[in-house]
């Protein structure tokens, strides 16, 4: 005759906590799963800007020579080449300032967003005094994958001109950001 076992109590609960915690660690790793396939990758942001001024030709388009990326959220902008290459079709919201410095009354700059070498939008002003002069503009743009967008300037003079810089951004710089990410 087989010896019986007594089963207690204690280890029918010990059985039950067992199970049910197994099955609580499971439908746990199923919601993390579900939670991480419905995590939207990051839109598109970036910043870059100039932090030392450096001279200019006149009487012809300069891409803008950026020195520091303030932030990019989704690795698009290359401040080596000064482009944002767009990484999904759809509407941007592009904002651009630069200053020159000591312009002369009269003198004229203009600062534009090129995309693939062709002007979008941008922005031109004229000096009525002696002194810094700066330009902003900010647009919407509809952007193709793969498309570049290069800021631009822009100066109405014989000789060379420098665009400011500063060690905060204030000055000159460029901004490009995704559309849908105001919402």
């Amino acid at each position: 005759m087989v010896g019986k076992r007594k089963v207690s109590i204690f280890s029918i609960l010990v059985l039950i906590v067992g199970l049910s915690g197994l099955g609580l660690g499971a439908y746990s790793l199923y919601n993390y799963q579900q939670l991480i396939s419905q995590v939207e990758p990051p839109k598109p942001l970036a910043r870059a800007f100039l932090n030392y001024s450096y001279a200019i030709p006149g009487f012809c388009w300069n891409v803008v020579n950026f020195t520091v990326l303030d932030y990019d959220t989704t690795d698009d902008f290359n401040i080596t080449s000064d482009r944002f290459i767009c990484p999904t079709s759809g509407y941007y919201l592009i904002s651009g300032m630069i200053m020159f410095s000591s312009m002369h009354d009269g003198e004229r700059i203009f600062v534009a967003a090129y995309r693939e070498g062709v002007e979008e939008a941008g922005y031109t002003t004229q000096a009525s005094q002696n002194g810094d002069l700066s330009a902003g503009f900010s647009d919407i743009v509809y952007l193709n994958e793969g498309d570049y967008v290069e800021l631009m300037a822009f100066h109405c003079v014989t000789g060379q001109r420098e665009i400011y810089g500063d060690s905060t951004g204030m000055f000159t710089y460029f901004t490009i950001a995704a559309t849908d990410i105001l919402n």
